[in-house]
């Protein structure tokens, strides 16, 4: 059936959620205000709106979109206007569950945001498209629905919106959460530090990807005004929403970034004609061996792997390609639009032919600059009271909001007197040319070893680690650790991340061109350069990259369902790398996804990839999964345990752990085992608190990973009755995230349960 989503969301807002509210308002009204008022008290909120509120009510039953009679004012309103009603007349409308005043203000807030999400959400509603209204989107109405139904005491009509969420999704979970698509795209460092602003450019980019038609956008402008980070961060959000029915997101750059010398390509792009692109999207899906195959080949086997495994491939500065070689841009252009997968490209110039799919990437306007300026401020340690409006202008004003060009001024701004002699340094030398003598002045602040290192780092081609620093620039540890340290004190130098088991560092790829400009004729730079290809001279495809190729191949197989190909695949590679645990543990992934589930198969394929000192934490969460889906908390809770032994101090590890012994004391509890209750309670509450502690990413989903862990928190402090930790938890939960509509929930059903949460 077409539609099937939008048809249920339909029945659930229009029919039950609607006239649920209607009745409700229509009652308060009737209690709340004289007879010959209430009517004057409905319509003020909406002025001269109403005239066109009494068409539109009329256009909407003469439609078909809603068939109940106009009895009178209270059957002209849609779900649009409640928002500014409750608004208006909150504190008579709602009684209160808190005397507290920031309290009330929250529940109004979570009211109002429910309200809102459904306002926002219910267009598709009134103007039915070919399109299906997405899943997440279906169950984000639905649920808001039911939010604000509970909130108004209707709970039969909030039970029916329940009931068909059920039907429509099955069982969902916000510790259940949707696996992320698969995905190849640079570490966060190498693109962007923070993404800031970009509102309305987002909201094209997302309107255009839920377009079933149109297959192909670009992202066009100047150099240094941020299309590579808005491309990057809109990547990462299609990876984690992991929209159906899309299975993966990759990049692709054609950067050519030069020496000034002009014959050393600093950084290799990833394609540069239709064969190389080929090659490079067949090893990413895991066909490597049709790598070696005719163009004509690759092209068709790319084509079905793309309409089977539908991508957003991201293609970076497709300027740099030279004319002879665009064909590959043809292929993406004319080709891949025929398949189900989308191509977003990034462009210095209005790519032929897209005049109408393109947009256009100006620099910051005041209010993003604002607050990108004062984000760098707080993570550069400069004092934002420097930055009063007047100072922001200025800065937009030399830079042209060029949000590259923002991030140097401002670090260069600790190595001068003050922000405005900086400003005025900036302005006296133009664009890149300020870049170049802030980044020599900062330079000229470091020792000789700091400067090696910078130099050195800068010369690799991937995320570097410290080993091959070492290596590099001939220094010893401890020489490179005090580098390091002086690195980063200057912002010169990102923190490592943790990259396939190992630290390694990413130096911003706008930086690493900026030292090839300033330092590529150097002697230094050429020695370290020449250090840099001895050491990786004759990397090839094998090994740990014949393994990733393999891994990935299993993983598309095992998302269509070809669990039997998949299982073949890693048993044959299996022979000739009979212990490695990445195999060992994707092969259990396998199993569990089997339909039926070999959940003996997979437990032992987990096991023996944990005694093999697997350092995948995706395959510790899957066997986690597993186990709670079972309800096997006590597997569950040695799945994450047994991945702490190795990560010990991992976030989302912690917090699996955390979950599972609070389940286990649960079920312990009911079964009147107090003593061995109360061990998994301290088991559950010191690994949730060790999490709360490590320092993190703040981004999206690292925020939502804390709301999970004061969630678990809380509800392991009431499995404890321990009502005073529950409430101090809820506290700093609704402190630290006042916008989360599941904390504001959970603190108004603990409110109902336990009383008035008074301020401590």
């Amino acid at each position: 059936m077409k539609n099937d989503n939008l048809v249920v969301c339909y029945e659930g807002i229009q029919r039950i959620y609607r006239n649920a509210v209607v009745r409700f308002l229509r009652s308060s009204f009737s209690r709340s205000f004289p007879p010959d008022d209430s009517l004057n008290k409905l319509r003020a909120p909406f002025q001269k709106e109403w005239d066109q509120i009494k068409q539109n009510a009329d256009a909407a039953r003469k439609s078909g979109e809603l068939a109940t009679p106009i009895n009178d004012d209270f059957d002209l309103l849609s779900v649009n206007h409640f928002f500014n009603l409750f608004d208006a007349y909150y504190d008579v409308l709602c009684s209160p569950i808190s005397k507290d005043a920031q309290e009330k203000k929250q529940q109004k807030q979570a009211l109002l945001s429910w309200m809102k999400t459904i306002k926002n959400l219910r267009d598709p509603l009134s103007h039915p498209s070919e399109e299906d209204f997405s899943r997440e989107d279906s169950f984000m109405l639905l649920d808001s629905a039911r939010r604000v139904l509970s909130r108004l005491n209707l709970q039969e009509d909030a039970d029916r919106i329940k009931t068909i969420t059920d039907e429509l999704i099955g069982y969902l979970s916000s510790d259940l959460r949707r696996e992320p698509l698969e995905s190849q795209l640079p570490q966060r460092e190498a693109i962007v530090i923070d993404f800031i602003g970009r509102k309305k450019e987002k909201k094209d980019l997302w309107e255009w990807f839920k377009d079933p038609v149109s297959r192909r956008w670009a992202l066009s402008g100047e150099g240094g005004k941020g299309k590579s980070a808005l491309a990057y961060s809109f990547a990462l959000e299609v990876k984690f929403e992991a929209p159906q029915p899309f299975q993966t997101v990759f990049w692709l750059t054609a950067k050519k970034v030069r020496f000034l010398e002009g014959t050393v390509v600093a950084t290799e792009p990833d394609f540069s004609d239709l064969d190389s692109v080929l090659s490079r999207i067949l090893t990413f899906y895991g066909w490597v061996d049709e790598v070696a195959y005719p163009t004509e080949s690759k092209r068709k086997r790319v084509l079905e792997l793309l309409d089977e495994f539908p991508a957003l491939i991201v293609v970076d500065d497709v300027d740099s390609l030279e004319s002879e070689n665009e064909d590959a841009i043809e292929f993406f252009s004319l080709h891949l639009p025929g398949t189900k997968s989308k191509v977003l490209f990034t462009s210095r110039r209005i790519i032929f032919g897209m005049g109408g799919t393109t947009t256009h990437v100006t620099g910051f306007g005041i209010q993003d600059a604002t607050e990108f300026i004062l984000s760098r401020c707080e993570s550069m340690e400069l004092d934002s009271r420097a930055f009063d409006k007047g100072t922001i202008q200025r800065i937009l004003s030399v830079t042209e909001g060029s949000p590259l060009y923002i991030e140097e001024l401002l670090r260069f701004t600790p190595t001068i007197s003050s922000v405005n002699e900086a400003i005025k340094l900036w302005e006296s030398r133009k664009g890149n040319a300020a870049r170049q003598y802030a980044l020599g002045r900062e330079c000229d602040l470091l020792t000789a070893n700091a400067r090696k290192v910078l130099l050195a780092s800068s010369i690799c081609p991937h995320a570097i680690s410290f080993a091959e620093i070492e290596s590099i620039s001939g220094l010893d540890t401890q020489t490179v650790t005090a580098a390091l340290q002086e690195l980063q004190k200057l912002f010169l130098f990102p923190k490592p991340k943790l990259i396939e088991g190992e630290q390694r560092f990413e130096i911003n790829l706008n930086t690493k061109a900026l030292i090839c400009e300033v330092y590529g004729s150097d002697d230094t730079y050429r020695r370290l350069q020449e250090a840099c290809r001895v050491i990786h001279n004759g990397v090839s495809e094998t090994g740990r990259g014949a393994i990733g190729a393999i891994i990935r191949q299993a993983i598309f197989l095992e998302k269509t369902s070809k669990f039997e190909e998949a299982e073949r695949l890693l048993l044959n590679a299996l022979d000739k790398y009979s212990s490695n645990p990445d195999l060992i543990g994707v092969l259990g992934k396998i199993y569990k996804s089997w339909q039926p589930s070999r959940i003996t198969d997979a437990r032992e394929k987990f096991n023996r990839a944990w005694q093999l000192k697997s350092t995948k934490i995706e395959m510790y969460e899957h066997w986690w999964l597993m186990e709670i889906k079972e309800r096997e908390w006590t597997k569950a809770a040695k799945a994450a345990d047994n991945g702490l032994g190795i990560l010990r101090n991992n976030r989302k590890l912690l917090y699996l752990s955390g979950y599972a012994h609070s389940r286990l004391a649960k079920e312990l509890k009911r079964g009147l085992h107090a003593e061995k209750a109360n061990k998994e309670i301290d088991l559950a509450k010191n690994n949730l608190e060790r999490a709360l502690k490590i320092k993190h990413e703040n981004d999206f989903w690292e925020m939502e990973l804390n709301s999970d862990i004061y969630r678990a928190l809380v509800i392991i402090s009431e499995i404890a009755s321990d009502e005073k930790n529950m409430r101090h938890y809820l506290k700093l939960w609704l402190e630290r995230h006042p916008e989360d509509p599941d904390a504001v929930s959970e603190r108004e059903r603990i409110a109902q349960k336990y009383g008035v949460i008074t301020s401590e």
